[in-house]
């Protein structure tokens, strides 16, 4: 605020006489008339100053150090969010093995992001007697960890095919594991990706909903079970149970929409990452995909929906 000038005030005292409170009634009066005639606002102390508080000495918008304050623009307050999708089947590995949901479709999104595990080895798969199997024997890795659920891309390998579990050798490594598809590949080069890790840019409290479109193909009803991995590890306590109906006909099959959510905590931003597990004890029981519908036109249902909201900074 600009200064404003007026007469002294008068010094109080133990005998303060009517001079004196007349004193302060007029330079409470020259007060006034300067704030409602003669008052300017200093730009450095007002609209530039404020400005400079929401939206940060950095050139860019500011960088966003925690907390509300900082990486604003000059129309609104922005914050970190972000809203994943996947529009193919997240098929059952196996009844005894974690699923892990992964994301094709980022929708929109701030600070918030998909990124892949990735694997660069050497391999073949036959059956283990020189024929076509599921048997996926990892002879030497250029790069990893090898990882279930990671989709296969190499010369001769059938397209999609996944990696269910390890069953021998060194942890994420070499070894032989199984794959969902029965084939016969010489060794060759094989890279491996399951796009599942949910990074975020700033540290933090976040706000995460999943919503999975379950299917059950089956004639009796099934659990499915739904819960969070922080950076790799099972997040206490984040368990949720669903129970999915039996199908109604051959073509008429059971669903559910298992939903949850929770708070995330980002303490250290160059590291950790969430990912989403599901189990269920029947492999007729899945997140599923479905192709847009006619009569009347309706979208596309995708197998995952992920949204992320940051909510407050961590202090630690």
């Amino acid at each position: 605020m600009s200064k404003i000038a007026n007469v002294r005030l008068p010094n109080a005292d133990a005998n303060f006489s009517t001079e004196k409170f007349n004193q302060l009634v007029r330079s409470l009066e020259q007060v006034i008339f300067q704030l409602n005639t003669s008052y300017t606002a200093t730009p450095d102390q007002n609209i530039a100053a404020a400005m400079n508080w929401m939206v940060g000495s950095n050139a860019a918008g500011g960088g966003f150090a925690g907390r509300v304050r900082g990486f604003q623009t000059s129309d609104g307050i922005i914050l970190p969010y972000g809203m994943v999708m996947d529009q193919s089947q997240h098929q059952n590995l196996s009844t005894t093995v974690e699923n892990i949901l992964t994301y094709d479709t980022p929708i929109f999104g701030n600070g918030v992001s998909v990124q892949a595990h990735e694997a660069s080895f050497t391999g073949y798969i036959d059956d283990g007697a020189g024929g076509a199997g599921t048997i996926l024997t990892v002879t030497a890795v250029s790069s990893g960890p090898i990882l279930s659920g990671m989709t296969l891309t190499g010369t001769g390998i059938t397209a999609g095919t996944r990696i269910i579990e390890q069953i021998s050798g060194t942890t994420g490594s070499t070894g032989t594991y199984t794959v969902d598809t029965a084939q016969l590949v010489a060794s060759t080069a094989i890279q491996g990706s399951r796009a599942s890790k949910l990074r975020f840019d700033y540290h933090g409290q976040y706000l995460i909903t999943v919503s999975c479109q379950v299917v059950n193909t089956d004639n009796a009803a099934h659990s499915f079970e739904l819960w969070a991995k922080d950076t790799g590890v099972n997040y206490p306590l984040s368990n949720t149970r669903f129970d999915v109906p039996s199908r109604k006909s051959a073509s008429a099959y059971g669903y559910v929409v298992a939903n949850v959510s929770g708070i995330f905590t980002v303490r250290d931003p160059a590291n950790n990452y969430l990912e989403m597990a599901w189990w269920s004890d029947s492999t007729s029981v899945y997140s599923e995909a479905d192709v847009a519908g006619t009569s009347p036109t309706r979208p596309a249902i995708p197998s995952v929906i992920l949204t992320a909201a940051f909510l407050s900074k961590e202090y630690t």
